[in-house]
């Protein structure tokens, strides 16, 4: 993965500067401004050393929304690794579907916390309304390759993986040219789910999200 596009440098210099207030009032005004330019400077903030800086902009992004999702695609398999995991936190509580691809690659990352927040994300997407995509992608892997998948998830979360397995045996489902709006919610999947438990297969697992700008593990940052 190159990390020649993206890099701490890119960032505002004067966030150097900066205390945690200004942190807090610089991700604050770019998510309140929400055109095409704040955007670019969230993701930016994804690529700061600073741990601290980072957070506030996980957490404006997943407030932003699908909005916030899109933009972050790029940067899911290139820059620094810190901002590969933090890209695919994001999309992936956000159960931001087109993401799939991106996280099923970023899976086979050289940095073990990169694959660790893929594998995380993927399993946060598939609780939110994701689960289909997620099958739909698995369906076009190899055989080796999406036994080994479907492997990790039953070890990682049971429920998911067998809800996975029923949607791959659905022809209807795998056999769809284009999976664009291909969620949970669509009639589509619905119909294929009938007499089962769907609100409690779907829900969200169970929470690991950090209050916006504290984690006891993360160092103190100015």
């Amino acid at each position: 993965m190159s990390d020649d596009k993206y890099g701490p440098g890119r960032t505002l210099d004067a966030m150097n500067a900066r205390g945690l207030a200004g942190k807090r009032d610089y991700v604050r005004s770019l998510e309140q401004r929400r055109d095409e330019e704040a955007l670019s400077l969230l993701v930016e903030c994804l690529c700061d050393e600073s741990w601290y800086l980072r957070d506030l902009a996980e957490h404006a992004l997943l407030r932003l929304g699908d909005s916030g999702a899109e933009a972050l695609l790029p940067i899911l398999e290139q820059g620094l690794w810190f901002t590969r995991a933090s890209a695919a936190r994001v999309v992936g509580r956000l159960g931001y579907g087109p993401a799939v691809p991106g996280l099923f690659r970023l899976c086979a990352d050289s940095n073990a916390t990169v694959v660790q927040a893929a594998r995380a994300a993927l399993i946060d997407l598939g609780h939110r309304g994701g689960s289909a995509r997620i099958a739909w992608e698995l369906h076009r892997m190899t055989p080796e390759t999406r036994h080994a998948t479907l492997g990790r998830l039953h070890v990682a979360d049971r429920p998911l993986h067998e809800r996975l397995e029923r949607m791959l045996r659905n022809d209807e489902i795998m056999t769809r040219e284009d999976p664009a709006g291909l969620r949970d919610d669509s009639d589509i999947v619905r119909a294929s789910e009938e007499g089962v438990e769907w609100e409690v297969l779907t829900g969200p697992p169970v929470a690991r999200t950090r209050t916006e700008g504290t984690d006891p593990a993360a160092p103190a940052e100015g």
